[in-house]
């Protein structure tokens, strides 16, 4: 007896598993019943050209997202029905004068010879083709261990979530897309959920997996793209589209998204508005510890959100904009009795966060939370992340531990789930936990929002009508910190015309940067990014990378960026346009700012010397040579988990262009130009 009291100690002692992100572990879990398709009852298939010849409810999705697909001569979508050719339709031929704004031709930067013209290109917009072609395949990324959800649900012991990623391998290049399907399973409802919170204590076996049943499918992809050439006040822009999947009978058909309101339907009948007051008066409670569920009657089923600003655009602000016109309605709510929600702004930024585009544009990676590991099998060197999760899912794995470690020991778990900008905390059974203090480039609230908020020197970078959130800035010049700052117009039709949305700038953050050097955001660093030039022992990594470490020499981009979007293999093309500069580090630790991501470090020793050594304007690009660079200073920099933040969408595999044909599998043709067509983007 006491040794199994030993034995009950010890497990209820370890770290719960809440992330199983392991390349190796997944690819044996998706060779073992847990495919896409044998979650979708279909049997093993991960390529998507097999999914789509035996998996009616791929093909459902699919029918959604876009079929029945027409493309003329020039490989551009001409016709179908889905959200993609719905999405295209609309902004063909799109012309806002007083903006400057015109779009011809949305590109699917396929095999199209695109045109780049002297201020910018057309919009590249997802190509659902990628869904059916022989060279692409859901690949498992993640597998999350959601026993919280019960707070939400209720239906259920909760959730286990299986993350596949868009990949392809084709005649020339590998690598992933910015395209992503969740696959919910849940346990049982019993008395207790014990059982189910054991077999995900450390380590993790396919125990944990057993007595799931299928709840939904749920996709999120970067829907169109805008580059830093076309929107050089942002920096570059991306939509993204979610959407549900339910089983009804045999058919996968969308359904409501989680307390995300359909603006539409409010419209339509106001008498509706009136209704959510009285609902969220019921609901207060759960409101305040951020578990609300709201009925379905008031709920869209297809969530549109957008990056670069995503925390101050008013398009992820869906609530906001809903009572824009009604604010009295919801002063008629008493929250003096609430313990998180201190403020009316306070209850439409809950509300707010609470929405699809609200949580994944607020302490998201871009629109997603969950990336996965970069796989050597889909990736090139100079195209793969370090960290895995977004800020707010790194954030999440110390609630979701101790959730699981009283649901483990018979208790129930503390409901109370923070802001999608809060930071990790020391978490207990009840009450709010006390959260660690807010790093460099961390989103942040200025002014006093919740109860027990994380802190930092809190500025707010982005102004507008929608902008709560800033930013935590350093008090003195560093690598990456950030620049300018700005104000944010609202100038869109609605949540499809939201690129036409613009940011000018107000001034620097800091007026003294010493020996940093600050780019514009055209450049495609958003709010732009403080840097200065290496020194030799700097680019030859004559250092030791450690955690501690905040700065580190790596490439910041290169001549020719763009056109390594057009090349069909632009990890190869980058690993030829190596530009190095002093970049902020990050890891899972101290994560990078809104609209930067972590990359992880490529082995700049192993580049050609005709390569690296170059000149622009007379002058070296880079001071040293490949054979001076120290391989094993970044090895051990990678086996420490250590990389350096780069905009987002300087990665390929989080941007839909830069990608071969779906198709053929083969990039498209050289991009022409032409210096004389007019700027667009930009009002003079």
């Amino acid at each position: 007896m006491f040794q199994i009291l030993l034995l009950s100690l010890a497990v209820f002692a370890a770290d719960p598993v809440v992330n199983v992100l392991d390349p190796a572990t997944l690819h044996d879990l998706e060779s073992h019943g847990f495919s896409l398709g044998d979650l979708l009852g279909d049997g093993s298939l991960t390529k998507t050209s097999d999914l789509t010849k035996k998996s009616a409810g791929w093909r459902d999705v699919m029918q959604v997202i876009g079929s029945n697909l027409t493309h003329d001569k020039n490989d551009q979508l001409v016709s179908g029905s889905g959200d993609i050719p719905d999405l295209v339709s609309k902004l063909r031929g799109f012309n806002d004068q007083s903006h400057e704004y015109k779009i011809t031709t949305p590109a699917n930067n396929s095999a199209y010879p695109y045109l780049v013209e002297r201020d910018g290109d057309e919009p590249r917009h997802f190509d659902p083709r990628w869904l059916s072609s022989e060279y692409g395949a859901l690949k498992l990324v993640a597998v999350v261990n959601r026993l919280d959800r019960v707070d939400i649900t209720r239906d259920s012991c909760g959730e286990v979530r299986f993350i596949y990623r868009l990949s392809y391998k084709s005649k020339t290049s590998s690598s992933s897309l910015p395209f992503f399907v969740n696959v919910v399973e849940q346990y049982p409802k019993k008395a207790s959920c014990a059982e189910f919170a054991k077999a995900w204590m450390s380590p993790f076996t396919k125990a944990a997996l057993k007595d799931l049943s299928f709840r939904q499918l749920e996709t999120n992809f970067q829907s169109v793209r805008f580059t830093s050439n076309y929107m050089k006040d942002f920096g570059g822009q991306a939509m993204y589209m979610q959407r549900i999947f339910r089983r009804f009978g045999d058919r996968l058909t969308p359904v409501a998204l989680e307390n995300t309101p359909d603006l539409a339907a409010f419209e339509k009948n106001p008498a509706l508005l009136k209704n959510l007051v009285s609902d969220l008066k019921a609901g207060l409670l759960d409101l305040d510890r951020g578990i609300l569920n709201l009925p379905e009657k008031y709920l869209a089923k297809l969530s549109i959100s957008w990056s670069t600003l995503g925390r101050a655009r008013s398009v992820n602000r869906p609530f906001t904009e809903l009572f824009e016109k009604h604010r009295d309605l919801l002063r008629e709510i008493d929250i003096s009795k609430l313990t998180y929600i201190r403020s009316q702004e306070a209850l439409f930024e809950r509300l707010d966060n609470l929405s699809c585009m609200g949580c994944h544009q607020s302490g998201g990676t871009a629109g997603f939370h969950m990336l996965g590991a970069a796989d050597p099998d889909f990736s090139h060197p100079f195209n793969r992340q370090e960290v895995a999760l977004s800020p707010h899912a790194l954030a999440e794995i110390s609630r979701r531990e101790q959730y699981t470690r009283d649901v483990a020991a018979g208790r129930a778990g503390n409901p109370f789930r923070p802001h999608s900008t809060f930071s990790s905390a020391k978490w207990t059974s009840t009450g709010a936990p006390s959260f660690d203090k807010l790093k460099v480039g961390a989103l942040c609230f200025a002014q006093p929002t919740f109860y027990g908020q994380p802190a930092c020197d809190c500025r707010k970078t982005v102004s507008g009508s929608s902008a709560r959130l800033g930013e935590c800035v350093a008090a003195k010049p560093t690598a990456g910190s950030v620049c300018w700052m700005g104000d944010l117009t609202d100038t869109h039709l609605d949540s499809l015309h939201a690129f036409t949305d613009k940011w000018k700038l107000t001034g620097p953050v800091l007026k003294d940067r010493g020996t940093y050097s600050c780019v514009l955001p055209s450049s495609g660093a958003p709010l732009g990014r403080m840097s200065r030039r290496c020194t030799l022992d700097e680019e030859n990594f004559n250092v030791d990378i450690t955690r501690d470490t905040t700065e580190v020499c790596a490439n910041q981009g290169g001549q020719g960026f763009d056109m390594c979007a057009a090349s069909g293999d632009s990890g190869a093309c980058l690993e030829t346009k190596v530009a190095r500069s002093m970049l902020d580090t990050c890891s899972s630790d101290r994560t990078c700012r809104e609209d930067y991501i972590c990359q992880k470090f490529p082995d700049y020793q192993k580049i050609s010397k005709a390569d690296y050594v170059r000149k622009k304007n007379g002058k070296l690009i880079n001071d040293s040579t490949p054979d001076k660079i120290n391989g094993a200073k970044i090895a051990a920099a990678r086996d420490r988990g250590v990389g350096f933040c780069v905009p987002t969408y300087f990665l390929f595999n989080m941007r839909l262009d830069g990608h071969p044909s779906p198709v053929s599998g083969l990039p498209p043709p050289a991009p022409t130009y032409n210096a004389k067509l007019p700027q667009r983007g930009l009002k003079k």
